[in-house]
């Protein structure tokens, strides 16, 4: 009876040793680049201030959504393992460089007379262009270990990317919007190639909180961008 049960112990050892091995070998720092199909959409809408000379009629506006742009990413990360089949990953994604995030249209709703707004004509149009710069990511990523090559996670982290906002037509801009801030949600898969060479797939969704631009005209304009990705990974765990 003794030597039953000395061997179901080993036997229930080993077992757990080679479970743990499998969250292990996701275990450390890691260094990767991603390459992105990013779907970029802007909701807006526009309120006309109180500048006397406004129309009471409301501005009409329109905005681009769908936008579509490739980009690559830098990330670093450090696992730790939790169990036989769970690790926790915490880490920041970086993408150095510039993009156009969208252009929306507007067409001012002045009428005649002393109803135009000073220096332009009645129904004049302008454009509003969003360009968004080196946004970063710091997340958390609870992980799921299925087998000792392979792992699935979610994902949460705060986002925070530089925005200018250019204004062309009647009515420049006196005063711009503050930097992106939002909240990234994932989900992914992580596939070990060696002990040290990785691939990945991920889809997130990046919600911003809304920025806001003045025009001269005192017309507040409001801009609500979210931010859909699917990426590719490649990497290395030291």
């Amino acid at each position: 009876m003794n030597k039953i049960c000395r061997l179901s112990a080993i036997t229930l050892l080993a077992s757990s040793t080679s479970l743990m091995a499998q969250s292990k070998s996701f275990e450390g720092a890691s260094l990767g680049v991603s390459f992105s199909a990013v779907g970029v959409e802007l909701s807006g809408n526009s309120t006309s201030g109180s500048n006397a000379n406004v129309n009471s009629n409301p501005d009409r506006t329109s905005g681009s959504l769908g936008k579509v742009a490739e980009i690559a990413s830098l990330d670093l990360a450090y696992t730790f393992a939790t169990g036989a089949n769970g690790a926790i990953s915490v880490g920041a994604s970086y993408t150095p460089g510039k993009a156009k995030a969208g252009t929306g249209t507007y067409t001012d709703a002045a009428s005649s007379g002393s109803n135009i707004i000073a220096g332009q004509t009645s129904g004049s149009t302008g454009s509003i262009s969003v360009e968004v710069k080196d946004p970063y990511t710091i997340y958390i990523a609870p992980t799921y270990v299925v087998s000792k090559d392979a792992a699935m996670y979610v994902k949460v982290g705060y986002s925070k990317a530089d925005v200018n906002v250019a204004n062309s037509g009647s009515g420049a801009l006196t005063q711009k919007p503050n930097d992106l801030e939002g909240w990234t949600y994932g989900i992914g898969s992580k596939i070990m190639l060696t002990p040290n060479a990785y691939v990945g797939v991920e889809a997130s969704i990046t919600d911003y909180d809304s920025i806001s631009a003045t025009r001269a005209t005192s017309q507040k304009i409001t801009v609500d961008p979210k931010v859909v990705q699917a990426s590719l990974a490649i990497g290395y765990k030291f």
